[in-house]
């Protein structure tokens, strides 16, 4: 027996299944517009003598920046000699007059996980505009080859060195006279052709050790960049439990803190100014004094489009936190400051209105904005952004 739902109850149903076909559909243009499908781009090309872990939608980077991804690997048409696998990869339009004739590309493992990245450099603009969309593609750096070559190297300036040596053994224990030696052609040319042999040798060494400093330069680079992977990871792994229809989209620091187009009012404080010190998460009675000065500077900006954003660094050189309880510890001191700010009626506008407030901790990690005065290490700064 089935009863049919009355008007009141079907317009509930309707608006329910709207609101989460909208929502979806939200969701879905942001995860595609993250994704680059709806931007403007332009294709290029790299050889490549072997696409080790390649696939299409790896990164593409151009000087430690994203600008797009792999689209197609494709097989060489021949195995002879000059084989190399072709890579298309799509970029972002902004990038397309900023990549020259010179440019060149590069695979790089990224962090920690063994995943792939491809490394562009643009090149120089006095080479010109890349015509054909040809990036000329270079072999990955191998540590293992490099230090063998080294080794190589090595052993071939000790054999020189011990036959220098037993040829001074020899001269210095034959019969002849030193008058003798300085008028000897033949040992006078030898010895030339020795101390040539060994120049070219120590001269090898010198280029191989240049480059094994060099490419380890290159590594501590990338070094870096695994980390700063390794954080959008742990982004990413934290919103996926927080937004349960809309997973592929997380705000970041930068993305929180950068803001180009909206003017920002800051306040900075040391933390031992804000927080008790055996309870350096609880705001200190001197604390509350000062944000609730700050309260009522920020409730006099009527702005309804007006966000609040409460960043707390801990200090690089603090012996007692490491990584982890830094990240906690900020994390903590920004949310207790929004909690007080949101006691003071900071976030109401009116009735209904409400203006959003962002705790943000950044544990031991930089500031991704250069501030114009220099602020202490361990810092909470409390930000409006108005939009312009």
């Amino acid at each position: 027996m089935s009863q049919s739902l009355s008007r009141w109850q079907a317009v509930v149903l309707g608006l329910v299944v709207v609101s989460a076909v909208a929502v979806g559909g939200y969701g879905l243009a942001r995860i595609a517009d993250k994704q680059g499908l709806w931007a403007d781009t332009f294709e290029v090309t790299a050889g490549f003598p072997e696409a080790n872990d390649i696939t299409p939608g790896t990164p593409v980077r151009i000087r430690g920046v994203d600008a797009g991804q792999v689209v197609a690997v494709e097989y060489p048409d021949h195995d002879g000699p000059g084989a190399e696998v072709t890579v298309r990869m799509r970029l972002d339009s902004r990038f397309a007059n900023r990549v020259y004739a010179d440019a060149t590309a590069q695979i790089f493992g990224s962090g920690l996980l063994g995943s792939k990245v491809i490394s562009v450099n643009p090149g120089t603009p006095e080479r010109g505009p890349l015509a054909d969309g040809r990036l000329r593609g270079l072999k990955p750096f191998n540590m293992d080859e490099a230090v063998a070559d080294a080794r190589k190297t090595a052993e071939e300036v000790r054999a020189l060195a011990a036959e220098t040596k037993g040829l001074v053994k020899e001269v210095r224990d034959s019969n002849g006279t030193f008058m003798k030696l300085i008028k000897d052609d033949d040992l006078y040319t030898d010895a030339k052709a020795l101390i040539a042999r060994t120049d070219k040798a120590i001269g090898g060494l010198e280029t191989t050790v240049g480059g094994l400093e060099k490419e380890i330069t290159g590594l501590h680079g990338f070094i870096q960049d695994g980390r700063e992977t390794m954080r959008s990871v742990k982004q990413g792994t934290d919103a996926l439990g927080k937004m349960p229809i809309v997973r592929g989209y997380v705000e970041n620091s930068t993305e929180l803190l950068v803001r180009p187009n909206s003017r920002r009012d800051m306040w900075a404080f040391q933390t031992k100014d804000l927080f008790l010190a055996d309870r350096p998460a609880e705001l200190s009675d001197n604390g509350r004094i000062h944000l609730n000065n700050v309260a009522n500077a920020i409730k006099a900006n009527k702005n309804k489009y007006a966000e609040v954003v409460v960043v707390a660094y801990c200090d690089p050189a603090d012996k007692t936190q490491t990584t982890a309880s830094a990240s906690e510890l900020t994390k903590k001191q920004a949310e207790a400051v929004v909690g007080h700010l949101k006691a003071d009626d900071v976030h109401k506008l009116g009735t209904f209105s409400r203006r959003k407030l962002t705790p943000l901790g950044m544990g031991m990690n930089p500031s991704p904005v250069v501030e114009k005065e220099t602020l202490p290490p361990a810092v909470v700064q409390v930000m409006v952004f108005t939009p312009q």
